[in-house]
């Protein structure tokens, strides 16, 4: 299908549509074999469509070669243009389609109304100036009553008890100052997420358009096209729209307009900017912005993000927004403050975009976006970062937030990881190498990524928590293999070594791979928390994990000093030990007198398989000195053949460790493996099958406010 499309010189004119649901479709016997001829025609005529002319914009489209329809009911078929079209009629073959209602797609590229709507518009190109040749027009016509002869309008649409939808199209009509030659991109951006990036509604705040080939003649003027989707979108009064060019050598040019009154993108329409040369402003590499608070750098291209590095200031906040996705692939990334008095302070804003390819293949001091971060990070996803960090502390975000002589406030909230790689030999995390300030980490994760150290500290999500006060909330890891290959210390799902009184709530940790058979402390969660008061885990969980540890692992923890793990749990998954000290749950837990240890209301079914190995447990491999573990139960098989092998505990060993209210599910094996003289009290508890786990519980007088004992096993409210 060829368009056609016609402009009017409307300075401001940005983007009218009725929604509808498809009907239900009754139950039809579908055809099996054999072919049928449809017939579909384009309107030809200002009463169903808006003719080209000098004041009017829309759009007209004609038939043309290798066009093909899709027509969906019960099933659905793609039927193919016959020979001998006409402009505006065409006869189309395809398989018969059973139903009594129907949509039809043009082009028959999208197999279903679903695909369709899902349309994305993102990432068109422009080839030459003044070319439409990258244009897409689509059409749909849903929840119609029959197919065999129709019409792509409103009017036929109706008259057959359905909806018509189209896209749209945006022109740029603009004359641009002098000295510019080649425009790389043209953009339409606004303060906030207004116009439509899809057919499916996702909201985005700008509208952008590379440019290839263009070259500019004598009156300088830049005529772009877009397709838009097929909503109508609505920009209120008052708000101020920027047009950013990007021209030779990634400069950017930038013209405000303040709408005086609400303005539409309008679908099935040609929507035109038409701006002279005047007004235009340079504002080097960024799309607009002043580097403050009330107006922060806007990056909207790989030349502006890398631009932010020489623009930071000692002693001074610098502000930036991210207004596009940036792909960084292909060249290596420096990062942001890795060296001198590393107290360039940033705010930057990721605006909900993506930065790809972040890549830093010469090992470098503080390997990662941000290097030392000061200020805050936000709302922004890395995809795909490769980072080789050498011997010093990395992760994809920062290598390290603060350092332990500048302890300004940092922050890091919203931000995500994911498909990356992170290699080097300590200090080492999915987003964060190590925390040496007071700070608060909130709604970040990583996904499907892996973290490799050959030395130690390595954990899924931060290397090292280094600070008295920081603090972990609502973060996650998932899908990431954690590799240590050396025979030493600290690997865990979501954090190697809590080093200072560091608060976890609501974290988790799911289908991670921890491959740390030669190493010490190591943990689904934490290899090992230290002896810190004030230090907390509430609310974390560890699922589905696959851990392979040396001696003092665990499910949740290997090692554990610190004074309050409460409400945790460790659901399913399995460790093997290589190494004594194993379990479930905590593979070492030891208080003192000056700081107790205790583990409460948590719960372990990860599966135990011990060997050879002494000290296994189904939550604890060896408690030891000062600890209380109390209403904790274990559920998941444990093997082993020594004796120190228990469903609960493998040892319960000296200096007054107690256990109490607990469970151990398993009718063969005792609930410790070994209680030696001295130890502290070990009774109130459960080992073996009768019954459910709840019911146990509730005999054992555990808390309705805490657990849910309605199932046959407790789970934590």
């Amino acid at each position: 299908m060829k368009t056609d499309y016609s402009i009017c010189a409307w300075a401001a004119a940005l983007l009218p549509l009725l929604f509808s649901c498809n009907k239900a479709v009754e139950p039809a016997v579908v055809p099996d074999s054999g072919t049928i001829t449809i017939s579909a025609s384009i309107p030809d005529g200002p009463a169903t469509r808006v003719a080209a002319g000098a004041k009017e914009a829309g759009l007209s489209w004609n038939w043309e070669e290798r066009d093909q329809i899709t027509v969906v009911g019960v099933n659905s078929s793609v039927f193919d243009i016959e020979d001998g079209f006409t402009a505006h009629q065409a006869d189309f073959t395809g398989k018969p389609v059973a139903g009594n209602v129907f949509s039809i797609l043009y082009p028959g590229t999208y197999g279903s109304v679903a695909e369709w709507e899902a349309a994305a518009w993102t990432g068109q190109v422009q080839t030459g100036n003044g070319s439409m040749d990258h244009l897409e027009y689509c059409a749909l016509l849903s929840g119609v009553d029959a197919f065999e002869t129709f019409e792509f309008s409103d009017a036929w649409a109706t008259e057959h008890k359905g909806a018509f939808r189209q896209s749209g199209v945006l022109k740029f009509a603009l004359t641009l100052p002098e000295g510019i030659t080649a425009p790389e991109s043209v953009s339409l951006m606004a303060d906030g997420p207004v116009f439509c990036a899809d057919n499916a509604g996702t909201l985005t705040a700008s509208l952008s358009l590379a440019l290839k080939d263009v070259t500019l003649g004598e009156d300088r003027v830049l005529t772009a096209w877009m397709t838009l989707p097929w909503q109508e979108v609505k920009v209120p009064a008052g708000s101020t729209l920027n047009v950013v060019v990007v021209a030779d050598g990634g400069n950017h040019w930038q013209r405000s307009v303040t709408l005086p009154a609400e303005a539409s993108l309008l679908p099935g329409k040609v929507n035109t900017i038409v701006l002279d040369a005047t007004g235009w402003s340079g504002t080097g590499h960024y799309a607009g912005g002043e580097g403050t608070a009330e107006s922060p750098w806007l990056i909207a291209d790989a030349t502006a993000l890398r631009a932010v590095r020489g623009d930071l200031v000692s002693g001074e906040t610098k502000y930036f927004r991210l207004v596009r996705d940036v792909d960084l692939s292909g060249a290596e990334w420096v990062p942001l403050n890795a060296e001198g008095s590393f107290d360039k302070f940033i705010d930057f804003d990721g605006n909900g975009k993506t930065i790809k390819g972040l890549t830093i293949t010469e090992p470098t001091a503080y390997a990662s976006f941000a290097g030392v971060l000061y200020g805050t990070l936000k709302d922004v996803t890395f995809d795909g970062a490769d980072i080789n960090a050498g011997n010093n502390k990395a992760g994809v975000a920062a290598g390290y937030l603060g350092t332990n002589k500048n302890l300004a406030p940092c922050s890091l909230t919203g931000v995500t990881v994911k498909n990356s790689t992170i290699t080097g030999e300590a200090y080492l995390g999915g987003v964060i190498g190590q925390v040496a300030v007071a700070t608060t980490v909130s709604d970040c994760h990583i996904l499907n990524s892996t973290v490799t150290s050959s030395v130690d500290n390595v954990g899924g999500f931060v290397g090292v928590p280094d600070c008295a006060g920081a603090r972990f909330e609502d973060c996650s890891a998932e899908g990431v293999t954690i590799n240590h290959t050396a025979a030493k210390r600290y690997a865990g799902g979501f954090a190697a070594n809590m080093n200072k009184a560091t608060v976890f709530e609501r974290c988790t940790v799911k289908d991670a791979v921890i491959n740390a058979p030669s190493s010490q402390r190591v943990g689904g969660f934490v290899g090992q928390a230290g002896r810190f008061e004030g230090a907390v885990f509430t609310h974390c969980t560890v699922e589905n994990a696959t851990i392979q540890g040396g001696l003092n692992s665990a499910g949740f923890v290997g090692v554990n000093y610190a004074p309050d793990i409460n409400k945790c749990a460790v659901i399913g998954g399995s460790i093997t030990a290589n190494g004594g000290h194993v379990a479930g749950f905590a593979g070492y837990p030891e208080g003192n007198a000056s700081l107790s240890c205790r583990i409460a209301d948590s719960y372990s079914t990860m599966d135990v398989i011990g060997g050879d190995q002494t000290e296994i447990g189904g939550f604890i491999g060896i408690a030891k000195g000062l600890i209380v573990v109390e209403r904790c139960y274990a559920a998941g098989t444990v093997s082993g053949t020594h004796e120190n092998t228990g469903i609960f505990a493998g040892r319960v060993d000296v200096d007054s460790a107690s256990i109490s209210a607990c469970i151990g599910w398993n009718a063969t094996l005792p609930f410790a493996g070994t209680v030696v003289e001295g130890a502290g009290e070990v009774k109130d508890n459960y080992a073996g099958n009768e019954g459910t786990i709840s019911a146990q519980a509730t005999n054992l007088g555990w808390s309705a406010e805490v657990w849910d004992l309605s199932g046959d096993a407790p789970k934590l409210k």
